[in-house]
């Protein structure tokens, strides 16, 4: 039997790239560089078969020996940016980002991949060119169509957003995450959308748990603009329902995690003599609590830039503590961090943020969830300043129902529930409280009612915990053009308005369960 060629084994490869068959992928790669050890296009066909495993090191190591022989290659370097963006690597990811597009690629798939991976650093001002250019170039590409569509909105590009979003529902009909994001984009509007599209297509068999979420929630947007609040709280709980089973969630888990904490730092931390922390600014709080508007409102002033929703003090966190848990944080991350000196964590943090090349007095890190993370940030960047937002607890237990966060992270399974979000809502108030309680005038509360009734005085405030001179650019934050990459990204775009202030009334009777949780919490 005749030994096939390595162009036929490269044929074979690509073919089974193509069907999506990674052990053949890695088979044929490996009969190709048994031939030729320095074929590059079979280093970077086996990173692919490497990465597709989980194994991303390995990965980013076959790139780099497909980049040896052919180093100005775009879809090498584009790959190997998207290595180290799932490692969440900015310095690497952005530096092989800058090269690939410095070669001009005209492929459209290289330019949707480098577009996606500036965007998933918030970089979306160098992300947009690639996306239109990729959709310029494949326009008939429904994703090609919805990535540009996320970028647009981000950037304050309403119109050229729901265009988007419009052409990618268009080029696939079925595209429920399109249809969700569409109706997010409008949720301020009073017109009606699609609603009996949206419902026949809830109708449909085999639809997945994430899809029907995707539409139920299109729908709930739908309802409400037509005043039926009934029928959107019963569209949201029906899918949420469903997909709760799906993944299993117990609320016992979270709680376990937030007594784990408490324990862990059951006094005051002495502080550690490093100076660390001195440009960090944290702002945290329950998602949907207003954590965005006050991060536009401090990211108005001269002397303070936003490095947006970084994961980097949790992956820090992770990183040191050195265990083999599949997840961010748990009792034995807890447990193993706490014996990690605590200046590593801290410079390894501020390492990462330097990357980010922003120089101001103060780089706000806006990731919400981080109120879970505050004993460990200010035991290791003991100079930094914490901001926590406060909301009426059923105001946040409703937004956060009424949202749909990354199905990937599992600090959302939460809101799946209406009373597993009340519960997580009264067991953060509880952390909160121990926070306080610890470090106190470390940490400056502000009220989102407050914030939205006066935000004069309330900025001002921000300023004096600061020690910044005030700026009246603070009060004008809406006119700003910086991207927004949150849930809040229309909002964000007007002026504070208090609309969003008891909008739980709406929802009084759906919310009974909530109520009742609350008023034996004590928080109502």
């Amino acid at each position: 039997m005749q030994t096939p060629s390595i162009a036929q084994l490269h044929s074979a490869a690509e073919q089974a790239l193509n069907r999506g068959d990674m052990r053949a992928l890695h088979h044929y790669c490996r009969q190709i560089l048994q031939g030729d050890p320095a074929h590059s296009d079979a280093w970077f066909l086996a990173s692919i078969a490497a990465a597709a495993a989980g194994h991303l090191y390995k990965a980013v190591e076959m790139v780099e020996r497909a980049l040896a022989g052919s180093p100005d290659n775009p879809e090498y370097l584009a790959q190997k940016a998207r290595y180290y963006a799932q490692l969440n690597d900015y310095d690497r990811a952005l530096q092989a980002a800058d090269l690939a597009l410095a070669a001009n690629p005209e492929r459209p798939l290289i330019l949707d991949t480098l577009g996606v991976i500036y965007a998933r650093f918030d970089e979306h001002h160098k992300a947009i060119n690639p996306l239109r250019r990729a959709v310029s170039l494949a326009p008939e590409n429904p994703q090609f169509q919805f990535n540009l569509a996320s970028t647009e909105q981000f950037l304050g590009n309403m119109d050229a957003a729901r265009a988007a979003y419009e052409k990618a529902i268009a080029l696939q009909p079925d595209f429920a995450r399109a249809r969700w994001a569409l109706s997010e984009l409008g949720k301020n509007n009073a017109s009606i959308e699609n609603t009996a599209e949206l419902k026949k297509r809830l109708q449909l068999p085999q639809l997945s748990a994430e899809d029907r979420l995707y539409l139920s929630h299109a729908l709930a947007r739908d309802c409400e603009r037509s005043g039926d609040y009934a029928q959107a709280f019963e569209c949201l709980n029906t899918a949420k329902h469903r997909y709760r089973e799906k993944i299993g969630y117990s609320f016992a888990q979270d709680a376990a995690l937030f007594d784990g904490l408490k324990s862990a730092f059951s006094s005051t931390a002495p502080d550690s003599a490093t100076g660390l922390g001195n440009q960090s600014l944290f702002i945290v709080g329950m998602p949907r609590s207003g954590t965005t508007l006050v991060e536009r409102i401090l990211a108005s002033h001269s002397q303070i830039e936003s490095l947006g929703e970084l994961h980097e003090f949790p992956l820090a966190i992770k990183r040191h503590s050195n265990t083999g848990s599949s997840h961010t944080l748990d009792l034995d991350v807890i447990a193993e961090a706490m014996n990690v000196a605590p200046a590593a964590i801290g410079q390894d943090y501020e390492t990462r943020c330097r990357a980010r090349g922003r120089s101001a007095a103060y780089l706000i890190d806006k990731l919400p969830m981080n109120f879970l993370y505050l004993g460990f940030i200010l035991r290791s960047l003991p100079n930094a300043k914490i901001v926590v937002l406060d909301r009426h607890p059923l105001d946040v237990c409703l937004s956060n129902f009424r949202q749909l966060f990354s199905f990937n992270f599992r600090y959302y399974h939460y809101h799946y529930s209406l009373e597993d979000t009340a519960r997580y809502i009264c067991a953060y108030r509880d952390l909160i409280d121990h926070w306080q309680t610890i470090f106190r005038d470390r940490i400056h509360t502000v009220s989102y009612e407050q914030i939205t009734e006066n935000p004069r005085r309330e900025a001002h405030a921000l300023m004096d915990y600061l020690g910044l001179p005030w700026e009246e650019a603070c009060l004008e934050f809406h006119q700003s053009d910086a991207a927004v990459s949150t849930a809040s990204s229309v909002q964000v775009r007007q002026p504070i308005y208090r609309s969003a202030v008891a909008r739980w009334r709406k929802y009084e009777k759906e919310l009974q369960p909530a109520i009742e949780i609350f008023a034996k919490a004590g928080l109502i």
